[in-house]
């Protein structure tokens, strides 16, 4: 009697570390979904940025599919109106647990943690069960989903952004250039931009290269830094990882290029500035303009290039094509500048998950990126095939090299208000040393110093604020 006794407790032990394994959840998350009838009536929340701007973008199309189905929206404003001190993934994991939606949106480093804690319902077996056909999208996007989820599949995303590399053909030929190439590192970038005139008057010369205009130096020197897996912060936002030899690198050749005159810096009026027209706006974009040989930008310029062409009947149309954004030159084959849209996930604890599954499945599915392919501004459908030639030319440098996982999760550990005052430290640093006012060296000491102690006073408001009665209270 003892030793059966002994093998089935063994047995029900062995059992139970079976089914917790890979992410946590009971059988509930393995169980086929049971179909709606065509007479339910089921309600399910779906969190997004705004009502109106989901039932545009998601909810409308969903509704004629599926008018038995209500959704409610829950607006996710309250979680970035909140108090700034408290850090980022605090104030959401709050706004899940007390707004309890059935369909979660989340970026990466959320699916990354909401997946491996079991709170999200995986998608393997009901895709299989409903037959959904995931051919098509784009493999890269669901072996990163796959790898966020710990080797499960618990979220889908329908479409994606990316930045390439703009240039203008015209322009390589006059001055005898070799055009740009896939996978060239920014150092590459930065040499094929020195080959062009840097002189002439500042409001009509050319430049080598330039960004879109929001980007200062700083800013490129911090893109180019997270491309290259580089951290500002260590894995739990405590210190500052910035004056290092890496950093000190990117630093140099991005600062040594803007020296060079071959960059176009915008100024803060650039940055600024108010338009009062679409024609206005075209006019300040040096690329769309043909004073641009090469231009670092989002996908959604094709769509301004391609606009500017039909407005601007005075301007001679750029003659454009792309390569695919630099890259690592450790690493020629990834890019970090592939970015998912919104994931959407099934709340692991959803009262309706049939629902809310149907709507996941309906946003990711072929018909509706034929349908939003048409209608698209900017970011690329998942379903790649509808990712059409645009002014005759391919798309396919947005995604050609496969995407890094990024998550940058350390940064949702900092406060919030730290990083405003980290740019206005970078950027200080940075334009003395532009003014020949200091060396890179120094700048980065500077940084890391001043850096950490904006991290430290950061991090004790933060918790002055969460000890404060009014806050106990809340």
């Amino acid at each position: 009697m003892r030793k059966t006794l002994s093998t089935i407790m063994a047995l029900a032990v062995l059992l139970a570390l079976l089914s917790g394994c890979g992410g946590g959840g009971g059988s509930k998350k393995v169980e086929q979904l049971e179909e709606i009838g065509k007479d339910d009536e089921v309600k399910i929340k779906i969190m997004f940025w705004d009502s109106n701007y989901f039932f545009q973008e998601y909810g409308n199309m969903f509704a004629t599919q599926f008018p038995n189905i209500e959704i409610e929206v829950v607006n996710m404003q309250s979680i970035y109106n909140g108090d700034s001190s408290e850090p980022m993934d605090k104030r959401f994991d709050k706004f899940i647990e007390d707004n309890k939606p059935d369909v979660l949106l989340l970026q990466g480093s959320d699916y990354e943690k909401y997946a491996q804690n079991g709170q999200l319902f995986p998608l393997e077996a009901v895709i299989e069960q409903d037959k959904f056909d995931l051919e098509g999208i784009h493999p890269a996007i669901l072996k990163l989903l796959r790898e966020q989820g710990g080797g499960k599949l618990y979220g889908l995303s329908p479409d994606f952004s990316s930045q390439a590399l703009y240039y203008n053909v015209d322009m390589f030929k006059k001055y005898g250039v070799e055009l740009p190439r896939d996978s060239m590192s920014w150092e590459e970038v930065f040499e094929l931009a020195k080959r062009f005139p840097t002189d002439g008057d500042k409001d009509k010369r050319i430049y080598g290269l330039t960004m879109d205009s929001y980007m200062s130096i700083d800013n490129l020197i911090q893109t180019i830094g997270s491309g290259q897996d580089l951290r500002i912060l260590n894995s739990d936002a405590t210190e500052l990882n910035i004056n290092t030899d890496s950093w000190k690198k990117i630093f140099q050749s991005t600062i040594d290029a803007a020296k060079s005159g071959s960059i176009y810096i915008p100024t803060e009026e650039d940055r600024n500035g108010a338009f009062s027209s679409m024609e206005d706006y075209f006019k300040k974009d040096l690329f769309i303009m043909g004073r641009s040989a090469m231009s670092f930008k989002h996908s959604y310029a094709v769509q301004q290039i391609t606009q500017a062409k039909d407005q601007l009947k005075d301007v001679t149309p750029v003659n454009w094509d792309i390569v695919t954004a630099p890259v690592d030159p450790n690493n020629r084959t990834q890019s970090s500048y592939f970015s998912l849209g919104n994931i959407f996930a099934v709340n692991a604890n959803s009262a309706s998950p049939r629902a809310a599954w149907e709507f996941v499945k309906y946003i990711n599915s072929d018909g509706f990126a034929k349908l939003k392919s048409k209608s698209s501004y900017g970011n690329l459908m998942s379903r790649t095939k509808h990712n059409p030639d645009k002014d005759g030319r391919s798309m396919e440098p947005f995604y050609k090299l496969e995407p890094k996982a990024n998550t940058n999760s350390e940064y949702m550990k900092a406060p919030s208000k730290f990083f405003g005052a980290f740019s206005g430290v970078v950027k200080q640093e940075v334009d003395a040393v532009l003014a020949d006012k200091e060396s890179v060296e120094e700048a980065l000491k500077a940084i890391q110093q001043k850096g950490q102690e904006e991290l430290v006073k950061s991090r004790q408001e933060a918790e002055k604020d969460e000890a404060s009665p009014s806050a106990s209270n809340e």
